[in-house]
């Protein structure tokens, strides 16, 4: 063999290497943490236990909001599009279905999964299912919440296929992006303090990173925790402490937020509807105020500003501000109660972002129930009322007069929002 083919062939074995090696790490093969029990000798009463407190990681884990039947089924049974800038993913089956779920799935299959993003037979599962999160979820709560899965009732539905471009669609290709971005499954270390409550539900369970945080060219998360992103058409925002800080949070206001949809900074809307819906609306007032003081730790929160700068606003948009909107809002922005928000504290108008104040307005929000017995009236949708231009005059006079924002946004600015509006429905 001369020296050129000695060389060829030495670099095509060190690639198998490297491939095999990738392909071993990304599949998910490394050693996974001892069950938690021993399934076999459950009695009643530790069932029991086990069976509420998976119940309980379901709802921190928001396991519905991905995984509902949009045709009004099960909140378990699958089909949910989720919407990435690679295609279109759904939610499966997790249902104990044999046959369209997961009935034969063991405890440390789905920990595998939840933990690693590897399904049975080392399918990789891609990270739409949010396994660089959960990688620290502890056994124990896996384990819990096989036993509540399992004993949930099965849907025999079958999964849709994701319709993703290529390369994205070639499902052992995730193997490399788990060997570049996917942390070990690292079980988090628990302890009685309500600071480390809050880190274990908004890191690990609650998976908040992954709307909030930025994500680099390979959709994957950025060290910029929490910074806040464009995800699914609308502006997830900056979750750190200054920045709430700076948009009149207190404490208790985001209790009060999670726990019934509602707070004088605003109402849920968007994706964070089946947030409170499936999870937050669900959980105790002491993981509430752990996941608020967590969020807002070593920060003075004052609470809402009501006098925001106020800069030279447009004649036109205090003019269609008077037209549309002071009828339900007030000339003051006070809003009325369970009907309208108020505008004059309200951090939709405070992002530097105008997406999701752009969408509000072209879209309006559905009569709806919150939760704990919130409920608001519709707000109408000026889409067809409003052009480019009107929709821009009253956006930056929103923006000036509450958001102590600048009047920069422009029509082309109003033109996109609208566009990804429309895609997102």
């Amino acid at each position: 063999m001369n020296r050129f083919l000695r060389i060829v062939t030495l670099f095509a074995l060190f690639g198998l290497v490297v491939l095999g090696t990738v392909y071993w790490i990304g599949r998910g093969s490394g050693d996974i943490p001892a069950a938690s029990v021993d399934f076999a000798s459950l009695d009643g009463d530790q069932r029991q236990e086990m069976l509420e407190r998976g119940e309980w990681v379901a709802h921190a884990s928001d396991c519905a909001a991905c995984h509902t039947d949009p045709s009004g089924g099960s909140d378990l049974a699958g089909g949910l599009p989720m919407e990435t800038p690679m295609g279109t993913i759904y939610g499966t089956n997790i249902t104990p279905s044999d046959d369209h779920g997961i009935g034969g799935w063991s405890a440390d299959d789905l920990y595998r999964a939840v933990a690693w993003g590897v399904a049975p037979g080392d399918k990789n599962l891609y990270p739409a299912m949010p396994y660089p999160s959960y990688h620290q979820i502890t056994r124990a709560d896996s384990d819990a919440l096989w036993v509540w899965l399992m004993a949930q009732r099965p849907v025999n539905k079958p999964n849709r296929s994701n319709d993703l471009i290529f390369p994205f669609n070639i499902r052992p290709a995730v193997t490399l992006w788990n060997a570049f971005f996917r942390p070990d499954a690292e079980p988090f270390q628990p302890d009685e303090t309500p600071a480390a409550q809050g880190e274990y539900l908004v890191n690990v369970l609650g998976h908040c990173g992954e709307c909030h945080t930025p994500r680099n060219l390979a959709y994957a998360l950025t060290d910029d925790h929490l910074a806040g992103e464009v995800i699914e058409g609308a502006y997830a925002p900056d979750l750190r402490p200054d920045a709430l800080a700076r948009r009149g949070w207190t404490e208790d206001d985001l209790v009060t937020f999670l726990h019934r949809g509602l707070s004088p900074q605003g109402v849920m809307t968007f994706g964070m509807f089946p947030v409170l819906s499936h999870s937050t609306s669900h959980l105790a007032t002491d993981d509430l105020e752990a996941i608020s003081s967590y969020l807002t730790a070593g920060q003075t929160m004052t609470g809402p500003q009501m006098d925001k700068p106020v800069a030279v606003l447009s004649p036109e948009g205090a003019s269609l501000y008077t037209g549309l909107c002071a009828g339900c809002h007030g000339t003051d922005g006070a809003g009325q109660p369970n009907s309208s928000v108020r505008l004059d504290v309200n951090t939709t108008a405070m992002y530097t972002n105008p997406l999701n104040l752009i969408r509000v307005i072209a879209e309006g929000i559905p009569e709806r129930d919150l939760a704990q017995g919130e409920r608001m009236q519709a707000m109408p949708a000026f889409d067809q009322m409003l052009s480019d231009q009107q929709m821009t005059e009253l956006v930056n006079y929103l923006r000036q007069r509450w958001g102590g924002q600048e009047g920069d946004v422009t029509a082309e600015v109003v033109q996109s929002a609208r566009e990804e509006g429309h895609a997102a429905r």
